[in-house]
């Protein structure tokens, strides 16, 4: 029977910050200023993200091969989420196997079918527990120092969202991007 994962409450520190600050200006670019949240809720917006489903490949979940996050006595003490500790190139590893996994996405974080963009697996990679917020900020500037190598120096939001971007495209580039580790 496969692991199924939940999405545990993410504490933001000081690293996890921009991570943070790049999610509300990619939502604030997505809505009208009149209607825009004053502050975004990580974990509300986690909650909200539909239930996953097994959709990977037979060959086993986007996470096989890695070892599942389990809560030790300080984590379940101190009430906090379970982090196995990655490096950013693993960290984009595992974010192009969940997109594999669970379907690509343009211009929302996810979709109700649970597709993601390339922010969007950034964050469901983290709340499984699959590092910190610091790697997933180290994870995304490899993303920009790949992009900027290929010549197309702008944040990977936008490049995600271009339409002529496909999801071959943003394997591609997360591969790239975990090689200069």
């Amino acid at each position: 029977m496969p692991a199924t994962l939940t999405a545990p409450r993410i504490d933001v520190d000081a690293a996890g910050l921009l991570l943070v600050a790049e999610v509300e200006a990619y939502l604030r670019s997505l809505t009208p200023a009149a209607v825009r949240p004053p502050r975004l809720d990580v974990a509300q917006l986690l909650a909200d993200f539909p239930a996953d489903v097994d959709t990977a490949p037979a060959a086993g979940p986007w996470h096989a091969g890695f070892t599942l996050p389990a809560p030790g006595l300080a984590d379940r003490l101190r009430g906090r989420r379970p982090a196995l500790a990655v490096t950013a190139g693993q960290h984009l590893q595992l974010v192009s196997r969940y997109i594999a996994g669970h379907g690509w996405t343009q211009g929302a974080l996810w979709d109700r079918a649970g597709r993601v963009c390339v922010l969007g697996a950034h964050l469901r990679v983290l709340a499984a527990g699959y590092g910190t917020p610091a790697t997933a900020v180290q994870a995304r500037i490899l993303i920009g120092n790949a992009l900027g190598a290929a010549g197309t120096p702008m944040p990977v939001d936008d490049w995600n969202d271009l339409p002529t971007i496909c999801e071959t495209d943003v394997h591609q580039l997360l591969q790239r991007a975990a090689a200069r580790t």
